[in-house]
């Protein structure tokens, strides 16, 4: 059989003796070629990761994008720009809203006032006004005679024909009473 043997760790695989041997290959070098392949492959990955990292920075710079930490100052500065409009605003509302308080408790005031003027003048004018005496009493009708009377003379009168205006006038009452009574009566 014809084994593999590498003579150093540090030579390459290209330097690799061919020796003859006895069908045995030694396990140190099966594994000394493993490492040195894992390693160059490591290596070769890393190596292309760093490349493509560069190659996306160049292109972040060429197309014009901006840095992360820059789109978000900036996103920032547009908020805080967006906000003191706001504030101001607010501040204005504060302050409409302090002068129409302050409108609104004068004109409370005021009115106050004027109601106590108004009671000041309703109690002198309740003083120099003469006592009321009792109301002059109504002109007896026929109809006063009972309590039931002027129902009967109106359902009388509305079954003649009479309309609730003449039967009003006829019994000294108004219309609305009439009105009244003949739909109770209903």
């Amino acid at each position: 059989m014809i084994g593999i043997v590498q003579s150093t760790p540090a030579q390459a695989l290209s330097e690799v003796a061919v020796q003859p041997g006895d069908g045995r290959e030694p396990a140190d070098s099966t594994s000394h070629v493993l490492s040195t392949f894992l390693i160059g492959f490591g290596t070769l990955l890393l190596l292309l990761t760093l490349f493509r990292m560069m190659r996306t920075s160049r292109g972040r710079l060429a197309a014009g994008t901006k840095d992360p930490r820059e789109v978000i100052a900036h996103h920032r500065a547009v908020t805080n720009a967006a906000r003191e409009p706001i504030e101001s605003v607010m501040a204005e509302a504060n302050e409409l809203a302090v002068r129409l308080v302050k409108m609104l408790d004068a004109k409370a005031a005021r009115l106050e006032l004027l109601m106590e003027q108004a009671d000041e003048r309703l109690a002198r004018l309740d003083q120099l006004a003469p006592v009321p005496t009792a109301a002059p009493a109504a002109p007896a009708t026929s109809m006063s005679s009972g309590p039931g009377s002027v129902e009967r003379q109106v359902l009388e009168m509305a079954e003649k024909g009479c309309d609730s205006a003449q039967i009003a006038r006829r019994v000294n009452r108004s219309v609305g009473e009439i009105e009244l009574i003949l739909a109770l009566r209903r």
